[in-house]
């Protein structure tokens, strides 16, 4: 099983440094270094801690570890973008929410957006309003 390799896919595609991973998992970074590099296998606290920091599941990192090398990066992005069992795959950079499919951009606001203050998102939502305003003109 490669788990240290697609740990080390999940935190590149994250934009996260092995510092980071290990402050979210609260475990040293040469931990994280080693597991990505092979030379420790992470107990179930530990991959239960991993996968939190890196917003995803154990079992998901378990399945993506089975794949061959090569497989991995794309079985992680449709594992990751799959709503359901029995709705289709969207495109690798959109995500479908019912039957809304949201683009890679879209799902980037929805996340800034989620992280403001409660003050801010009034402040941003008037002047979301204000520039559909001028759109239209």
């Amino acid at each position: 099983m490669k788990i240290g390799q697609v740990i080390k896919v999940l935190r590149l595609q994250r934009k996260m440094t092995q510092e980071q991973i290990a402050l979210e998992a609260d475990m040293a970074t040469s931990n994280v270094s080693r597991i990505e590099k092979g030379l420790r296998q992470p107990s179930q606290k530990v991959l239960w801690k991993l996968a939190k920091a890196l917003n995803t599941k154990p079992s998901i990192i378990y399945a993506a570890s089975e794949q061959a090398p090569g497989d991995i990066v794309n079985f992680l992005l449709n594992a990751q973008n799959t709503p359901s069992e029995k709705s289709p795959f969207p495109k690798p950079n959109e995500k479908k929410c019912g039957d809304i499919i949201i683009s890679k951009d879209a799902q980037l606001i929805l996340k800034l957006y989620s992280e403001l203050t409660p003050n801010n998102k009034s402040l941003l939502l008037e002047q979301l309003k204000t520039l559909h305003k001028w759109q239209d003109k």
